[in-house]
């Protein structure tokens, strides 16, 4: 999950008439990678994220590319807490059927996966203000017009909150506790607040320590891990692991000690969504995920 001060895009995608598909490969974790041109050259990798309202690039390739710093430097808020980041403007990126142009994008380090070479996030900024419906069982993600509804049967629309730049969140319930979660397929874990853990009653059990998460400011937060059953929105899950930590990010959404959470990969894993970022609505698929080992 990425948000930056000030606004990082100054174009939006072309428009499309009928629902494109952007690739998408899995990556460690279940993370979604999508492979991109920036500037014409590459492809690079980049890790699809709904919980960054901004595009990224890692040091490295603002070298390999020649990219001069646009402007003074500007703060970027992820997981870990805040830090000041220098930005750079694309003339071109180019994913799959997206092509967004004259794009400001912050420098920061990459998310580190065995499985692929990331050069940064791809963030929400790429899609404008279109429907973007999560099709994990076609390998992409369907890019469609804001007010249609995603193609198929089986979707209902759950209730949510739209936090700017465009942080999503959905119902979640554990036990008698009630509160949101942030979808969030840039996060390999599930984690929720302290104040959610409060009022579910997990301080009370004994969580085991997991290791820590490291946010965009190098910072490592511990981790205690627990067993539970939740639901969210319209997804089921019994005796699965979460995670609890006081995550700055948490202030951002709310308060720490709000009941709130964000809603990883391993939470996510194939269930189908949509998110309409013109409409401001969100839409499901029901489905039960068993817990893994």
């Amino acid at each position: 999950m990425l948000a930056i001060a000030t606004a990082v895009a100054t174009s939006t995608a072309v428009p499309a008439t009928s629902p494109a598909c952007m690739p998408l490969e899995h990556g460690d974790g279940g993370s979604p990678v999508i492979t991109a041109l920036v500037n014409d050259a590459g492809p690079f990798a980049f890790v699809l994220d709904t919980g960054s309202s901004g595009t990224t690039l890692d040091d490295r390739r603002t070298k390999q590319l020649q990219l001069v710093p646009d402007g003074s430097a500007e703060q970027a808020h992820g997981m870990g807490g805040a830090i000041d980041v220098r930005l750079f403007r694309l003339s071109r990126f180019e994913a799959g059927p997206v092509t967004v142009r004259d794009l400001i994008v912050p420098g920061i380090a990459a998310p580190s996966l065995a499985s692929h070479d990331i050069a940064g996030l791809a963030g929400v900024d790429l899609f404008g203000r279109r429907l973007v419906t999560w099709r994990w069982d076609r390998s992409c993600v369907q890019l469609g017009q804001s007010g249609s509804k995603p193609l198929g049967s089986g979707w209902k629309t759950i209730g949510s909150r739209w936090l700017k730049p465009w942080k999503v969140l959905i119902p979640v319930r554990i036990g008698t506790a009630r509160g949101w979660g942030l979808l969030d397929t840039g996060a390999q874990k599930s984690i929720l607040s302290p104040g959610f853990a409060r009022v579910a009653g997990l301080g009370e059990a004994a969580g085991s320590e997991v290791e820590g998460i490291t946010g965009i400011d190098g910072k490592e937060t511990p981790l205690a891990a627990y067993r539970i059953s939740a639901v969210v929105g319209l997804w089921s899950y019994s005796e699965v692991k979460v995670s609890v930590a006081a995550l700055p990010l948490f202030d951002r959404l709310g308060g720490m000690d709000q009941p709130v959470a964000v809603i990883g990969m391993d939470w996510i894993g194939s269930n189908q969504f949509a998110i309409d970022y013109g409409a401001e609505r969100v839409w499901q698929k029901a489905s039960v995920r068993k817990a893994k080992r």
